[in-house]
């Protein structure tokens, strides 16, 4: 048992343990939790959950509904996980809970996903709620989330992430990953490969579920315009890769309600996600954070560095991926912007410091150090990498 929230958080993300689906399900059994509470909407992907999630939050919001929203990793505080109307799980209810089922935490020996993931449900089962949205962690089939029985399951994308958890091989994720869909379902998802697709479609039959393909939409130019149905979308100091998630939001929230046009355009235009192509003002320059943390990430968030090619404007990047390190900063290199590697305090991080440089591409070993030399050169500051990275960043942005 705990006395204050430092310590009870410190006792959750210290917690490793692994177990199956099905004995996390007899867990939340045995505790009379609701694994099938009111709207539950369920959203996996390789990238883009969050920001899915934010948008539709967003919208839902915009037009009257109360939502509840469980995400990870956090950015700012552990609380941010699970949401009421974007506003965080409060210290005391935290606290609340994680005490409420501190015996059978230690029983099981449960894992801190596990444990965030109870409290999210008996924190949603407590609390009037007209949608409540949950995203994967890891995988689909065997994510501890896949637990819960939602109206409609959602994929926003499948790609090479995760291999050393999930499988070697893009099937190996795409069989993960549509583990979430359920019989007689409503599934959802903007992925865009035939083959993906076609493997989603195959499983969607066998399951009896419908399944509804957001289609592809072209941008020319920054801001980023889009239509969906008779509303029109302006997308200022977000990112191209943005465009695809909102309109997936407004496809899923389109099965639920009927919206407010003008409400609804608001709020797309005005939400933003921490962390996601983030913009943060400091001593009049810019600095744009991005936790593309994967090669499909990366890949996308360079199709809005390419609007910045002009501008006066460099690149920071540090990274957890051991795999996939030098090939994401070569590929970041492509832009002709210069760029930054770095390091920052996390033990799993990559040292760069051996990725071959030229004159377009420098090694700062302090993040920090890193950030003031780009800022004294740069008017612009790009800042990619590992979402640990981007945390510590946003932090010392913030900070000082």
């Amino acid at each position: 048992m705990f006395d204050n929230i430092k310590d009870a958080v410190a006792y959750i993300e210290s917690k490793r343990n692994k177990r199956t689906v099905d004995q996390f399900r007899d867990t939340l059994r045995s505790l009379e939790i609701n694994m099938k509470q009111h709207n539950m909407i369920h959203v996996a992907g390789t990238n883009g959950k969050g920001s899915t999630i934010n948008y539709l939050r967003a919208i839902l919001n915009a037009n009257g509904y109360r939502v509840g929203t469980f995400t990870s990793p956090y950015l700012k505080k552990h609380n941010d996980r699970i949401c009421i109307d974007n506003e965080p799980i409060s210290d005391e209810d935290l606290l609340k809970y994680i005490n409420k089922y501190y015996d059978v935490i230690e029983k099981e020996d449960m894992s801190m996903f596990e444990i965030d993931t109870m409290i999210c449900l008996a924190y949603f089962q407590d609390q009037e709620l007209d949608y409540r949205i949950i995203e994967c962690g890891i995988g689909g089939e065997h994510d501890k989330t896949n637990v819960i029985d939602p109206i409609i399951s959602v994929i926003t994308n499948i790609g090479l992430d995760h291999m050393d958890t999930i499988g070697p091989s893009l099937y190996d994720i795409i069989n993960e990953k549509m583990g979430i869909i359920k019989p007689g379902q409503l599934f959802i998802t903007s992925e865009i490969s035939g083959t993906v697709l076609a493997r989603l479609q195959e499983q969607c039959d066998a399951m009896d579920a419908r399944m509804i393909v957001v289609p592809e939409y072209e941008i020319s130019g920054y801001p980023f315009y889009f239509v969906y149905r008779d509303m029109g979308f302006t997308l200022k100091n977000q990112a191209a890769y943005q465009v695809t998630n909102a309109r997936l939001a407004l496809t899923i929230v389109n099965q639920l309600i009927h919206v407010n046009p003008e409400a609804t355009v608001s709020a797309v235009e005005n939400t933003i996600w921490a962390g996601r192509f983030e913009t943060i003002e400091r001593d009049g320059h810019t600095f744009i954070i991005d936790g593309a943390h994967n090669m499909p990430a990366i890949d996308a968030l360079m199709k809005t560095l390419k609007f910045y090619k002009d501008k006066k404007a460099c690149i920071v990047y540090a990274t957890l991926r051991q795999e996939q390190a030098a090939l994401m900063a070569s590929k970041l290199e492509e832009l002709g912007l210069p760029l930054i590697m770095t390091s920052f305090e996390d033990e799993r991080v990559v040292d760069l410091s051996h990725v071959e440089t030229n004159e377009n591409v420098s090694y700062i070993d302090d993040f920090k150090v890193a950030l003031e030399s780009a800022q004294e050169k740069y008017e612009i500051v790009f800042v990619t990498g590992s979402l640990h990275f981007i945390s510590q960043v946003r932090a010392f942005l913030k900070e000082n």
